[in-house]
Protein backbone atom coordinates (compact mmCIF):
# COMPACT_ATOMS: atom_id res chain seq x y z
CA UNK A 1 0.00 0.00 0.00
CA UNK A 2 0.98 3.21 -0.60
CA UNK A 3 0.12 6.58 0.98
CA UNK A 4 -2.65 9.10 0.04
CA UNK A 5 -1.55 12.27 -1.83
CA UNK A 6 -3.66 14.60 0.31
CA UNK A 7 -1.42 13.25 3.42
CA UNK A 8 1.17 15.78 4.41
CA UNK A 9 1.44 15.06 8.59
CA UNK A 10 3.86 12.71 10.48
CA UNK A 11 4.61 8.89 9.87
CA UNK A 12 2.31 8.02 12.80
CA UNK A 13 -0.86 10.01 11.33
CA UNK A 14 -0.58 9.05 7.46
CA UNK A 15 -3.66 7.38 6.04
CA UNK A 16 -2.74 4.14 3.74
CA UNK A 17 -5.00 4.29 0.92
CA UNK A 18 -6.80 0.75 0.42
CA UNK A 19 -7.71 1.18 -3.46
CA UNK A 20 -4.03 1.75 -5.17
CA UNK A 21 -4.53 3.55 -8.56
CA UNK A 22 -2.96 5.25 -11.28
CA UNK A 23 -3.38 8.53 -9.25
CA UNK A 24 -2.34 7.09 -5.53
CA UNK A 25 1.43 6.60 -7.08
CA UNK A 26 1.63 10.53 -6.68
CA UNK A 27 1.73 9.51 -2.93
CA UNK A 28 5.17 8.38 -3.44
CA UNK A 29 6.15 12.15 -3.08
CA UNK A 30 5.28 12.06 0.30
CA UNK A 31 7.82 11.87 3.05
CA UNK A 32 5.95 9.42 4.68
CA UNK A 33 5.81 6.94 2.46
CA UNK A 34 9.53 6.05 2.50
CA UNK A 35 9.15 4.97 6.00
CA UNK A 36 5.65 2.78 5.59
CA UNK A 37 7.15 0.27 2.81
CA UNK A 38 10.46 -1.48 1.67
CA UNK A 39 12.49 -0.33 -0.47
CA UNK A 40 11.78 -3.27 -3.02
CA UNK A 41 8.18 -2.22 -3.18
CA UNK A 42 9.04 1.97 -3.44
CA UNK A 43 11.51 1.21 -5.58
CA UNK A 44 9.10 -0.49 -8.28
CA UNK A 45 6.44 1.97 -7.34
CA UNK A 46 8.42 5.17 -8.22
CA UNK A 47 9.95 3.35 -11.65
CA UNK A 48 6.48 3.29 -12.57
CA UNK A 49 6.07 7.26 -11.11
CA UNK A 50 8.58 7.84 -13.52
CA UNK A 51 7.64 5.82 -16.34
CA UNK A 52 4.22 8.07 -15.73
CA UNK A 53 6.00 11.44 -16.08
CA UNK A 54 7.98 10.54 -19.44
CA UNK A 55 4.01 9.18 -20.69
CA UNK A 56 2.31 12.11 -19.90
CA UNK A 57 0.32 9.85 -17.81
CA UNK A 58 -0.15 12.09 -15.12
CA UNK A 59 -3.82 13.54 -13.61
CA UNK A 60 -4.63 16.93 -16.10
CA UNK A 61 -4.72 18.15 -12.86
CA UNK A 62 -1.11 18.20 -11.71
CA UNK A 63 -0.20 19.18 -15.86
CA UNK A 64 -2.22 22.18 -15.80
CA UNK A 65 -1.75 23.69 -11.91
CA UNK A 66 1.63 24.15 -11.53
CA UNK A 67 1.26 24.76 -7.96
CA UNK A 68 0.51 21.59 -7.23
CA UNK A 69 4.09 20.91 -8.08
CA UNK A 70 5.02 23.99 -6.36
CA UNK A 71 3.11 23.33 -2.79
CA UNK A 72 2.77 20.37 -2.49
CA UNK A 73 4.70 18.05 -4.49
CA UNK A 74 7.75 19.72 -4.05
CA UNK A 75 7.86 20.50 -0.45
CA UNK A 76 7.26 16.54 0.02
CA UNK A 77 9.91 15.32 -2.11
CA UNK A 78 12.05 17.43 -0.15
CA UNK A 79 10.65 16.21 2.91
CA UNK A 80 11.28 12.81 1.38
CA UNK A 81 14.66 12.92 0.39
CA UNK A 82 16.04 14.92 4.02
CA UNK A 83 14.55 11.58 5.38
CA UNK A 84 15.59 8.89 3.74
CA UNK A 85 17.56 5.95 5.33
CA UNK A 86 19.01 4.25 2.81
CA UNK A 87 21.00 5.98 0.41
CA UNK A 88 20.71 3.28 -2.50
CA UNK A 89 17.23 5.45 -3.11
CA UNK A 90 18.71 8.34 -3.70
CA UNK A 91 19.60 7.55 -7.31
CA UNK A 92 15.61 6.92 -7.75
CA UNK A 93 15.27 10.53 -6.58
CA UNK A 94 17.82 12.02 -8.96
CA UNK A 95 15.96 10.42 -11.62
CA UNK A 96 12.59 11.84 -10.94
CA UNK A 97 13.86 15.21 -10.78
CA UNK A 98 15.79 14.85 -14.57
CA UNK A 99 12.57 13.37 -15.73
CA UNK A 100 10.54 16.53 -13.94
CA UNK A 101 13.16 18.50 -16.25
CA UNK A 102 12.16 16.75 -19.64
CA UNK A 103 8.18 16.96 -18.68
CA UNK A 104 7.72 20.05 -16.48
CA UNK A 105 10.13 21.80 -18.06
CA UNK A 106 13.68 23.41 -16.97
CA UNK A 107 12.02 27.02 -16.12
CA UNK A 108 9.81 25.34 -13.79
CA UNK A 109 12.55 23.07 -12.02
CA UNK A 110 14.72 26.15 -11.77
CA UNK A 111 12.17 28.36 -10.31
CA UNK A 112 9.99 26.26 -8.06
CA UNK A 113 12.51 22.76 -7.49
CA UNK A 114 15.54 24.35 -7.53
CA UNK A 115 14.67 26.89 -4.86
CA UNK A 116 13.11 24.37 -2.33
CA UNK A 117 16.10 22.47 -2.94
CA UNK A 118 18.53 25.08 -1.90
CA UNK A 119 18.24 25.37 1.58
CA UNK A 120 19.10 21.93 2.45
CA UNK A 121 22.14 21.26 0.17
CA UNK A 122 23.88 20.96 3.27
CA UNK A 123 22.16 18.00 3.72
CA UNK A 124 24.11 14.19 3.47
CA UNK A 125 21.11 13.16 1.57
CA UNK A 126 20.28 16.27 -0.57
CA UNK A 127 23.68 17.18 -1.83
CA UNK A 128 23.88 14.50 -4.50
CA UNK A 129 20.11 14.76 -5.68
CA UNK A 130 20.61 18.14 -5.84
CA UNK A 131 23.71 18.22 -7.88
CA UNK A 132 23.20 15.14 -10.22
CA UNK A 133 19.27 15.50 -10.15
CA UNK A 134 19.16 19.51 -10.93
CA UNK A 135 22.72 21.35 -11.64
CA UNK A 136 23.72 18.32 -13.87
CA UNK A 137 20.86 17.74 -16.65
CA UNK A 138 21.23 20.18 -19.03
CA UNK A 139 24.31 22.21 -20.62
CA UNK A 140 22.95 25.63 -19.60
CA UNK A 141 23.22 24.39 -15.94
CA UNK A 142 26.74 22.70 -15.92
CA UNK A 143 28.98 26.05 -16.11
CA UNK A 144 26.80 26.83 -12.73
CA UNK A 145 27.73 22.96 -11.07
CA UNK A 146 31.42 23.52 -11.64
CA UNK A 147 31.13 27.22 -9.64
CA UNK A 148 28.80 25.19 -7.10
CA UNK A 149 31.44 22.56 -6.72
CA UNK A 150 34.21 24.95 -6.07
CA UNK A 151 32.71 26.99 -3.72
CA UNK A 152 31.03 23.73 -1.71
CA UNK A 153 34.40 21.97 -1.80
CA UNK A 154 36.00 25.49 -0.44
CA UNK A 155 33.19 25.56 2.04
CA UNK A 156 33.35 22.19 3.32
CA UNK A 157 37.66 22.35 4.07
CA UNK A 158 36.98 25.96 6.09
CA UNK A 159 34.06 24.42 8.10
CA UNK A 160 35.58 21.24 9.29
CA UNK A 161 32.37 19.23 7.71
CA UNK A 162 32.34 15.34 7.21
CA UNK A 163 33.64 15.39 3.33
CA UNK A 164 31.46 12.20 2.90
CA UNK A 165 28.47 13.96 1.11
CA UNK A 166 30.60 15.73 -1.20
CA UNK A 167 32.72 12.44 -1.84
CA UNK A 168 29.53 10.56 -2.87
CA UNK A 169 28.18 13.59 -5.26
CA UNK A 170 31.74 13.44 -7.26
CA UNK A 171 31.32 9.66 -7.23
CA UNK A 172 27.55 9.84 -8.60
CA UNK A 173 28.64 12.75 -11.05
CA UNK A 174 31.60 10.88 -12.48
CA UNK A 175 29.81 8.44 -13.98
CA UNK A 176 28.89 10.90 -16.74
CA UNK A 177 32.04 10.89 -19.40
CA UNK A 178 31.07 15.02 -19.78
CA UNK A 179 30.58 15.73 -15.86
CA UNK A 180 33.71 14.02 -15.00
CA UNK A 181 35.31 16.81 -16.90
CA UNK A 182 34.17 19.30 -14.80
CA UNK A 183 34.78 17.83 -11.69
CA UNK A 184 38.64 17.03 -13.02
CA UNK A 185 38.36 21.22 -13.52
CA UNK A 186 37.12 21.74 -9.81
CA UNK A 187 39.87 19.42 -8.35
CA UNK A 188 42.41 20.74 -10.36
CA UNK A 189 41.39 24.78 -9.64
CA UNK A 190 41.29 23.55 -6.23
CA UNK A 191 44.20 21.76 -5.99
CA UNK A 192 46.21 24.85 -7.59
CA UNK A 193 44.92 27.34 -5.10
CA UNK A 194 45.35 24.98 -2.07
CA UNK A 195 48.09 25.18 1.06
CA UNK A 196 46.40 23.86 3.37
CA UNK A 197 47.01 19.98 3.53
CA UNK A 198 43.06 18.95 5.04
CA UNK A 199 41.93 20.66 1.82
CA UNK A 200 44.39 18.50 -0.38
CA UNK A 201 43.43 15.74 2.19
CA UNK A 202 39.58 16.31 0.90
CA UNK A 203 40.47 16.06 -2.98
CA UNK A 204 42.15 12.89 -2.05
CA UNK A 205 39.34 11.32 -0.58
CA UNK A 206 37.12 12.75 -3.41
CA UNK A 207 39.10 11.04 -6.03
CA UNK A 208 38.83 7.95 -4.05
CA UNK A 209 35.32 8.38 -5.21
CA UNK A 210 36.01 8.99 -8.48
CA UNK A 211 38.62 5.82 -8.53
CA UNK A 212 35.34 3.68 -7.43
CA UNK A 213 33.19 4.91 -10.02
CA UNK A 214 34.27 6.32 -12.93
CA UNK A 215 35.60 4.43 -16.22
CA UNK A 216 39.25 2.92 -15.74
CA UNK A 217 40.53 4.80 -18.40
CA UNK A 218 38.93 7.58 -17.96
CA UNK A 219 40.43 7.37 -14.40
CA UNK A 220 43.89 7.06 -15.63
CA UNK A 221 43.96 9.90 -18.02
CA UNK A 222 42.22 12.80 -15.65
CA UNK A 223 42.49 11.24 -12.70
CA UNK A 224 46.03 9.65 -11.92
CA UNK A 225 47.55 13.48 -12.52
CA UNK A 226 45.70 14.63 -9.61
CA UNK A 227 46.78 12.29 -7.10
CA UNK A 228 50.60 12.33 -8.41
CA UNK A 229 50.42 15.64 -7.55
CA UNK A 230 49.30 14.71 -3.95
CA UNK A 231 51.45 11.50 -3.70
CA UNK A 232 54.36 13.63 -4.39
CA UNK A 233 53.52 16.67 -2.04
CA UNK A 234 55.95 17.14 0.99
CA UNK A 235 53.02 16.68 3.58
CA UNK A 236 53.26 13.25 4.58
CA UNK A 237 48.96 13.43 5.59
CA UNK A 238 48.38 14.32 2.20
CA UNK A 239 50.58 11.71 0.46
CA UNK A 240 49.02 8.89 2.76
CA UNK A 241 45.67 10.52 1.55
CA UNK A 242 46.46 8.74 -1.63
CA UNK A 243 47.28 5.40 -0.76
CA UNK A 244 43.92 3.96 -0.94
CA UNK A 245 43.26 5.35 -5.07
CA UNK A 246 46.33 4.28 -6.01
CA UNK A 247 45.51 0.52 -4.52
CA UNK A 248 41.96 0.79 -6.10
CA UNK A 249 43.53 1.98 -9.53
CA UNK A 250 45.43 -1.07 -9.23
CA UNK A 251 42.48 -3.38 -8.73
CA UNK A 252 40.31 -1.55 -11.46
CA UNK A 253 42.80 -0.95 -14.02
CA UNK A 254 43.90 -4.94 -14.00
CA UNK A 255 47.72 -4.15 -13.17
CA UNK A 256 48.10 -2.81 -16.58
CA UNK A 257 49.48 0.46 -15.46
CA UNK A 258 52.87 0.46 -14.90
CA UNK A 259 53.03 4.23 -13.27
CA UNK A 260 50.67 2.97 -10.27
CA UNK A 261 52.67 -0.04 -9.42
CA UNK A 262 55.57 2.11 -9.41
CA UNK A 263 53.79 4.53 -7.17
CA UNK A 264 53.02 2.12 -4.52
CA UNK A 265 56.42 0.82 -4.70
CA UNK A 266 57.55 4.24 -3.96
CA UNK A 267 55.36 4.31 -0.91
CA UNK A 268 56.38 1.07 0.35
CA UNK A 269 60.61 2.29 0.00
CA UNK A 270 59.81 5.63 1.44
CA UNK A 271 57.86 4.24 4.46
CA UNK A 272 60.40 1.84 5.28
CA UNK A 273 63.51 3.78 4.84
CA UNK A 274 61.83 6.98 6.48
CA UNK A 275 59.82 4.86 9.30
CA UNK A 276 56.54 6.54 8.21
CA UNK A 277 54.00 4.51 10.13
CA UNK A 278 51.00 5.66 8.91
CA UNK A 279 51.05 5.39 5.88
CA UNK A 280 52.96 1.53 6.06
CA UNK A 281 49.95 0.82 8.01
CA UNK A 282 47.99 2.68 5.26
CA UNK A 283 49.53 0.28 2.38
CA UNK A 284 48.63 -3.09 3.87
CA UNK A 285 45.33 -1.99 4.86
CA UNK A 286 44.31 -0.96 1.11
CA UNK A 287 46.42 -4.14 -0.09
CA UNK A 288 44.18 -6.14 2.06
CA UNK A 289 40.81 -4.63 1.15
CA UNK A 290 41.48 -4.76 -2.47
CA UNK A 291 43.40 -7.82 -2.65
CA UNK A 292 40.21 -10.10 -3.35
CA UNK A 293 39.02 -8.18 -5.84
CA UNK A 294 42.56 -8.13 -7.86
CA UNK A 295 42.95 -10.65 -10.71
CA UNK A 296 45.57 -13.56 -9.85
CA UNK A 297 48.15 -11.96 -11.91
CA UNK A 298 47.95 -8.69 -9.85
CA UNK A 299 48.04 -11.21 -6.56
CA UNK A 300 50.60 -13.00 -7.34
CA UNK A 301 53.44 -10.53 -9.24
CA UNK A 302 52.64 -7.53 -6.76
CA UNK A 303 50.33 -7.52 -3.82
CA UNK A 304 51.98 -10.59 -2.43
CA UNK A 305 55.49 -9.92 -2.60
CA UNK A 306 54.76 -6.36 -1.47
CA UNK A 307 53.04 -7.58 1.80
CA UNK A 308 56.16 -10.56 1.89
CA UNK A 309 58.58 -6.96 2.02
CA UNK A 310 56.80 -5.24 4.56
CA UNK A 311 56.42 -8.51 6.52
CA UNK A 312 60.45 -8.80 6.33
CA UNK A 313 61.02 -5.54 7.50
CA UNK A 314 58.72 -4.96 10.03
CA UNK A 315 61.43 -7.03 12.63
CA UNK A 316 63.77 -4.05 12.03
CA UNK A 317 61.41 -1.64 13.82
CA UNK A 318 62.89 -1.03 17.08
CA UNK A 319 59.53 0.45 18.70
CA UNK A 320 56.96 -2.53 20.00
CA UNK A 321 54.07 -0.43 19.17
CA UNK A 322 54.46 0.27 15.58
CA UNK A 323 55.84 -3.44 15.29
CA UNK A 324 52.62 -4.66 17.01
CA UNK A 325 50.20 -2.37 14.89
CA UNK A 326 52.01 -3.60 11.63
CA UNK A 327 52.36 -7.28 13.07
CA UNK A 328 48.04 -7.16 13.31
CA UNK A 329 47.51 -5.73 10.19
CA UNK A 330 49.49 -8.04 8.32
CA UNK A 331 47.78 -10.94 10.35
CA UNK A 332 44.91 -9.31 8.92
CA UNK A 333 46.35 -9.22 5.46
CA UNK A 334 47.12 -13.25 5.28
CA UNK A 335 44.18 -13.94 6.32
CA UNK A 336 42.68 -12.12 2.75
CA UNK A 337 45.60 -14.20 1.14
CA UNK A 338 44.70 -17.27 2.39
CA UNK A 339 41.01 -16.97 0.79
CA UNK A 340 42.39 -16.81 -2.46
CA UNK A 341 43.36 -19.39 -5.17
CA UNK A 342 47.31 -18.95 -5.08
CA UNK A 343 49.98 -21.10 -6.93
CA UNK A 344 52.57 -23.73 -4.78
CA UNK A 345 55.45 -21.60 -6.09
CA UNK A 346 53.71 -18.13 -4.94
CA UNK A 347 53.09 -20.40 -1.73
CA UNK A 348 57.08 -21.75 -0.97
CA UNK A 349 58.61 -18.10 -2.81
CA UNK A 350 56.65 -15.64 -0.76
CA UNK A 351 53.27 -16.71 1.74
CA UNK A 352 55.54 -18.55 3.57
CA UNK A 353 58.63 -16.57 4.36
CA UNK A 354 56.37 -13.74 5.18
CA UNK A 355 54.45 -15.77 7.32
CA UNK A 356 57.66 -17.51 9.45
CA UNK A 357 58.91 -13.38 9.68
CA UNK A 358 55.21 -12.47 10.87
CA UNK A 359 55.15 -15.70 13.27
CA UNK A 360 58.08 -14.41 14.92
CA UNK A 361 56.76 -10.86 15.04
CA UNK A 362 53.55 -12.25 16.32
CA UNK A 363 55.52 -14.22 18.85
CA UNK A 364 57.42 -11.38 20.30
CA UNK A 365 54.54 -8.02 20.23
CA UNK A 366 51.39 -9.92 19.79
CA UNK A 367 51.39 -13.53 21.86
CA UNK A 368 48.05 -13.48 21.60
CA UNK A 369 47.96 -14.20 17.56
CA UNK A 370 51.09 -16.36 17.63
CA UNK A 371 48.52 -19.80 17.66
CA UNK A 372 46.52 -18.13 14.75
CA UNK A 373 49.80 -17.03 12.61
CA UNK A 374 51.03 -21.04 13.53
CA UNK A 375 47.94 -22.53 12.09
CA UNK A 376 48.14 -19.83 8.85
CA UNK A 377 51.88 -21.72 8.38
CA UNK A 378 51.11 -25.01 9.05
CA UNK A 379 48.04 -24.87 6.62
CA UNK A 380 49.94 -23.61 3.71
CA UNK A 381 53.01 -25.70 3.79
CA UNK A 382 50.91 -28.67 4.01
CA UNK A 383 50.06 -27.46 -0.18
CA UNK A 384 53.91 -27.58 -0.66
CA UNK A 385 56.78 -29.78 -0.19
CA UNK A 386 57.44 -27.88 2.80
CA UNK A 387 57.42 -28.97 6.34
CA UNK A 388 57.20 -26.74 9.46
CA UNK A 389 60.70 -28.00 10.28
CA UNK A 390 61.92 -25.52 7.48
CA UNK A 391 61.96 -22.39 9.34
CA UNK A 392 64.60 -20.54 6.84
CA UNK A 393 63.27 -17.77 4.14
CA UNK A 394 63.08 -19.12 0.55
CA UNK A 395 66.56 -17.85 -1.16
CA UNK A 396 64.60 -16.67 -4.03
CA UNK A 397 62.52 -14.66 -1.83
CA UNK A 398 65.68 -13.21 -0.10
CA UNK A 399 67.30 -12.47 -3.47
CA UNK A 400 64.33 -10.40 -5.00
CA UNK A 401 63.75 -8.38 -2.35
CA UNK A 402 66.96 -7.47 -1.73
CA UNK A 403 66.51 -6.24 -5.32
CA UNK A 404 63.59 -4.30 -4.21
CA UNK A 405 65.45 -2.54 -1.83
CA UNK A 406 68.55 -1.62 -3.91
CA UNK A 407 66.88 0.00 -7.14
CA UNK A 408 64.86 1.62 -4.85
Amino acid sequence: AVVSTQSTGSPSDCGVADDVSEKSHLGLLDACVILSINKNTYTAALSTLNTSLVQGGLPESVQVHADWFAGTAVPALVDCVTSVKDKSLLADFTRLLAQLQTVVGRTFVQHVVRPALLPHVSDACVLPVYCTGVLAVSEEDRAELKEFLGQTLSQYAQQYLPVEPLTETFAELSQTRAILHILVTVLNSALKDATNPLVKGIIAKICKGLCDCADPQDIVSHVVPILTRLANDPDEFVQTSTVICFAVMLQRSSGSVSSIREQLDKFISYSVSADVHVMMCELIESFTQVLPLCNPDIQRDFLIPRLATIGVSNSTISNKTKRRDITERLIAAYKAILCCYVTSDTIEHYIVPGLQALLVDAQEVVPEQQQSVDIMLREVMSKTSMTTKDQKPSNVFGSKMSGFFKKK
